[in-house]
């Protein structure tokens, strides 16, 4: 656009279907300075850095010079040849700066983007780790347009969402997602907008412009390596938790930032803490002077009674410039030492900020909130049923998942999870739905990472170490499960509870190990619960859409089933641990002391030999319906 208005142009990725989008942004100026604010997480890095003693060891040096007077009267003499030579220099600087010049007008062109995507395509396959660099992801959808962001030091995690109301669409659009690079240049021409200069928005397939009258900026499309698959799904994976929700004045968060603005830490602790009642109003501590600031307009609502603490919350920062714009600050807190997600509207613009659990928890590397994000088992069919369903309508609930595709509920939510694992979808906090976002043209195998929790894990399950202690509990919206885990070599026996949602979430979890009494779950899982959840995903009710429901540990006792052909909604494995679980003992052949046959598909001989022993035989669904006591 010409000097009456601000253009953006997205460039769209070649090898995925296009996506277009050309609107003027209502709003404008809100939406800038939310953008800003995103360019500041992009930008963001709290890692600790080595002390810079350089000044110090300029000192120390010209401390020793000044004791060695002959030698420093030789090296003046060599001041006026110096001097001629810094003349040169400075000429020889000029003719390369204009060569620099020229150089960068090259590198703006087609041919050097070009061969830029060539080496980082080589980097990608020799150097993973000189790859890891975040870039902001555009999704546009029918209710709303969306960019997200991670930080350099990948703890902080942003996003802006603009609804669809409030761009002023020109043509036709079509609906997908790409990724950008975010370059000062692109910030500084955001910084031009103002009211009586409104953004316009173009993605395309070119590159990507800003431009106003006064001067233009070019950004190209990058791509994504699939590693930054797993900072997306623990950010989504940690957003599904439950939470302590609450309030805050833009005031009240302005005030914190000013007064670490204005100090700094001298020695531990460092954290910010929530003192919180319900019915009364927060307050928050800033560590280590103590200072209480008190919320001045909103009462906490929940049911949490205690302190909560959170560290690395210098990042908070980034919101510093649009706080004198905002009214308020949505906060949700997982717990001490946990994620923070912090959520802001500049009219109908919204910004929302999720910290890791400190700064160098980073997102992408050391969270696992995954491993509890769905504990349903999730097969090929039902994972390609979610992804055309999940393409065709770009945003579900689990619900409508399983509505729409003839799915459990569970296993609705199992798969919509797990096309976040693959970099197919998102999971959208705000709204409680999944959206199509495809980071990749094809769905991508997160590398194994396997730790030694998981491997531990895997060990207790194969050894049925894992056993329901008790009948499961309703806690308000929630199934609470209890579990006695028997651990390795000798190691006692280690209670779990978990308290699973409608959609097979884990929403609390606890276990009496020394690593969760240490850690809780500022870095994932134990071992144990990470057993108990692998369990759970065993015995998921299926086809009703309720909630995950533990066997009664005495249903089976004293009976033997056996089960033959081909098992289409468990494995062997699985059968024999459900069977377990409720008491009973797996048979591996039909005898006169077999009680039940469970028979799948293309069953053989087990089945007539039940059949002349006058066992009753039971189809999957049946067995499922009796292990649940229905």
């Amino acid at each position: 656009m010409g000097p009456e208005g601000l253009r953006l142009d997205v460039a769209a990725e070649q090898h995925r279907p296009p996506v277009f989008l050309q609107a003027m942004v209502r709003e404008s100026l809100s939406y800038a300075r939310l953008m800003l604010a995103l360019y500041q997480v992009v930008q963001g890095d709290l890692r600790s850095k080595t002390r810079d003693h350089s000044a110090y060891q300029e000192w120390v040096q010209q401390r020793y010079l000044d004791e060695l007077s002959p030698q420093l009267a030789a090296n003046r003499a060599r001041i006026p040849g110096l001097l001629q030579q810094r003349d040169e220099l400075s000429g020889r600087i000029s003719e390369l700066h204009k060569e620099i010049r020229e150089l960068e007008k090259r590198t703006s062109g087609a041919e050097f983007h070009s061969a830029k995507q060539r080496y980082f395509n080589w980097l990608w396959k020799h150097d993973k780790d000189a790859w890891w660099v975040l870039d902001p992801v555009v999704s546009v959808h029918p209710d709303a347009l969306i960019f997200e962001v991670f930080s350099q030091d990948e703890s902080s995690y942003g996003r802006v969402t603009v609804p669809s109301d409030r761009l002023d669409v020109l043509g036709n659009v079509a609906y997908g997602t790409t990724n950008i690079d975010f370059s000062r240049a692109l910030a500084r021409e955001m910084e031009r907008v103002r009211n009586y200069r409104p953004a316009w928005l173009q993605i395309g397939a070119e590159g990507v412009t800003m431009a106003t009258g006064a001067g233009e900026a070019v950004e190209k499309k990058i791509d994504l390596p699939p590693s930054w698959v797993r900072g997306f799904l623990q950010v989504q994976s940690a957003a599904a938790f439950g939470t302590v929700d609450l309030t805050l004045s833009a005031e009240t968060v302005a005030e914190v930032l000013s007064l670490l603005r204005r100090q700094r830490e001298e020695g531990s602790p460092r954290s910010l803490r929530f003192r919180l009642a319900p019915g009364e109003l927060p307050v928050l501590i800033v560590e280590p002077w103590n200072v209480e600031i008190r919320e001045s307009q909103h009462v906490y609502r929940g049911d949490h009674r205690g302190e909560i603490r959170l560290w690395g919350r210098r990042r908070l920062a980034v919101l510093e410039n649009v706080l004198p714009h905002a009214e308020a600050v949505q906060v949700r807190l997982l717990g001490t030492g946990m994620p923070s997600y912090w959520s802001l509207h500049l009219g109908s613009h919204r910004f929302d900020l999720g910290l890791s659990g400190w700064t160098r928890n980073d997102w992408a590397r050391a969270a696992r909130f995954d491993l509890l994000a769905s504990t349903g088992a999730v097969s090929e069919r039902d994972f390609g049923i979610a992804a055309a369903k999940l393409e065709e309508r770009l945003r579900l609930t689990p619900e409508e998942l399983a509505t729409v595709g003839g799915l459990p509920q569970s296993a609705a939510a199992a798969a919509l999870q797990q096309l976040c694992a693959r970099g197919q979808a998102m999971f959208d906090p705000t709204t409680g739905a999944y959206r199509w976002r495809p980071l990749f043209a094809h769905p991508v195998e997160l590398e194994s990472d396997e730790d030694k929790r998981l491997a531990y894990a895997r060990r207790v399950l194969e050894g049925n170490r894992v056993k329901w202690t008790g009948k499961p509990e309703t806690v308000q919206d929630r199934v609470r499960h209890t579990a006695t885990v028997r651990g390795e070599r000798g190691e006692k026996n280690f209670r779990v509870i978990l308290e699973l949602d409608a959609d097979g979430r884990v929403q609390y979890a606890e276990c009496t190990c020394s690593w969760h009494r240490r850690e809780k779950l500022r870095k994932g899982p134990c071992g144990h619960i990470l057993a108990a959840t692998a369990l759970a995903s065993q015995l998921v009710e299926a086809g009703t859409g309720g909630p995950i429901n533990a066997p009664d540990p005495q249903r089976f006792a004293g009976k033997t089933f056996v089960f033959t052909g081909a098992l289409t909604r468990f494995t062997r494995e699985e059968a024999h641990a459900m069977v377990e679980q409720a008491g009973g003992k797996p048979g591996s052949d039909v005898s006169r002391n077999t009680d039940y046959l469970v028979a799948g598909e293309r069953a053989g001989s087990k089945l007539t030999r039940a059949r002349s022993l006058n066992i009753p035989v039971l189809t999957e669904e049946e067995f499922l319906n009796m292990l649940q006591g229905r």
